[in-house]
C-alpha cells in the first residue's frame, strides 16, 4: 500500500473495531446474558475461545501471520455436485452456447422492478442460456434464453460443464463455490463483505465487478458478461484459483470436524490460547518496554553530557590556570 492508503486501511480498522465495541457487542451482550445466563461479555468469550475456524482460504485471502487455535476452513460449504432437477437437467444440457447462471443468494430474492427489467432486457441479448432465481413480477423484457424459477441448486449448477459465467451479488457462499468449480463471476455487490469478496476477485482477474446495481443498464450488463465469456483469461484465473483451492491435505469440513472433536476430547485447548489474551493493551502493543528504553536512552544521554560537559569545564579552569601562572 502506498502511504495514503495505509492511513485509510488503520483510520478504518480502528473505526470498525470502535463501532463493534459501541454498537455491535452490546446488542450480543444482552443475547448472551438471556440465553447463556452469563455477565461475560461476547468479546472476551470470543478472546477465551480454545478454537477459531476461520471460513477463508488463502487463495482467496491476502496471507497473514496466523496463531495455532485458528483452523482455516474457507470452502467447507462446497461439495461435489448432485444429479439436476429433470427440467433443469434438460435446459442445462440442451444449451449449445453454454449458460449463465443468476443469483442473488438466499436473501435477495427479489429486485426492484425497474432493475429487474434493465437486467433482464440485458440477458435477452445473449446467446447463451441464461437460469436466474427470480421471484417477482413478470417482466416484458424476458428473453427467449431466459428460465427463471423460484429456487436453483447453485452448487450443483455451477459444477455443469456447459456453465460458463456466474452472475453472482458477491456472497462469501457463492464466491467461494464458484471457486470451487472454477466459474468466473459478474458480480454487483449489495451490502456486507460482498463489494472486497468481488474486489479480490477481480484483482486476481476472475471476476468482472458491476459497483452500482441501481444505475445498471442492459448495455452495461450485456458488456460485462460477454467480456468474462470472450476473455479466457478470466475463466484460466478461476481455474488456476480452483486448482490451488482443492489441493489440499485435509478437506476443509473434514478440518472443521476434526478440530471440534479435539476440543470436545481434551475439554478445550488452552495450550494453542496465545498468551496476548491476558495482556493488557500497553504490554500487547509493547509501550511499556519502548517507553521504558526511551526514558533509559534519555537519561543515559542527558547524564552523559552532563559528565562530558563537567570534564570539560574542569579541563578549561585547569587550561586557564595555567595560562595565568606563566605570564609575568
Amino acid at each position: 500500500m502506498a502511504f495514503h492508503e495505509r492511513v485509510k486501511n488503520v483510520a478504518l480498522y480502528y473505526l470498525y473495531l470502535a463501532a463493534s465495541h459501541l454498537l455491535v457487542y452490546p446488542s450480543y451482550d444482552k443475547l448472551a446474558q438471556r440465553y447463556l445466563n452469563t455477565d461475560i461479555g461476547v468479546f472476551e468469550m470470543y478472546k477465551k475461545a480454545d478454537i477459531y475456524l476461520m471460513k477463508v482460504d488463502f487463495v482467496f485471502e491476502f496471507p497473514r501471520p496466523t496463531m495455532p487455535n485458528a483452523v482455516y476452513i474457507g470452502g467447507f460449504q462446497c461439495k461435489p455436485p448432485k444429479p439436476l432437477p429433470e427440467e433443469i437437467q434438460r435446459f442445462m444440457d440442451s444449451s449449445k452456447q453454454g449458460v449463465v447462471v443468476f443469483s442473488l443468494g438466499t436473501i435477495v430474492n427479489k429486485l426492484p422492478l425497474n432493475i429487474a427489467r434493465e437486467i433482464a432486457a440485458g440477458l435477452a441479448q445473449l446467446r447463451e442460456q441464461v437460469i436466474w432465481r427470480y421471484s417477482g413480477e413478470p417482466l416484458d423484457t424476458l428473453g427467449n434464453n431466459t428460465m427463471t424459477v423460484d429456487w436453483l441448486p447453485q452448487n450443483d449448477l455451477l459444477s455443469h460443464p456447459n456453465t460458463k459465467v456466474f452472475l453472482a451479488h458477491g456472497g462469501e457462499n457463492g464466491v467461494y463455490e464458484a471457486l470451487y468449480h472454477g466459474v468466473p463471476i459478474v458480480g454487483f455487490p449489495l451490502f456486507g463483505d460482498q463489494y472486497e469478496n468481488l474486489l479480490r476477485l477481480k484483482n486476481k482477474g476472475a471476476a468482472v465487478l458491476l459497483e452500482n446495481l441501481q444505475d445498471i443498464t442492459p448495455k452495461d450488463l450485456f458488456n460485462a458478461v460477454r467480456t468474462v465469456i470472450d476473455d479466457p483469461s478470466y475463466s484460466r484465473a478461476m481455474k488456476q484459483l480452483s486448482e490451488l483451492h482443492r489441493d489440499t491435505p485435509v478437506p476443509p469440513r473434514d478440518l472443521a470436524v476434526f478440530w471440534t472433536e479435539y476440543v470436545m476430547r481434551h475439554k478445550g485447548a488452552g495450550h494453542l490460547q496465545p498468551a496476548a489474551n491476558d495482556l493488557a493493551w500497553y504490554q500487547y502493543y509493547l509501550l511499556d518496554v519502548i517507553g521504558f528504553l526511551l526514558i533509559t536512552v534519555f537519561v543515559s544521554a542527558y547524564v552523559t553530557i552532563r559528565i562530558f560537559r563537567a570534564v570539560l569545564r574542569t579541563f578549561c579552569c585547569r587550561k586557564q590556570k595555567k595560562q595565568k601562572q606563566k605570564k609575568p
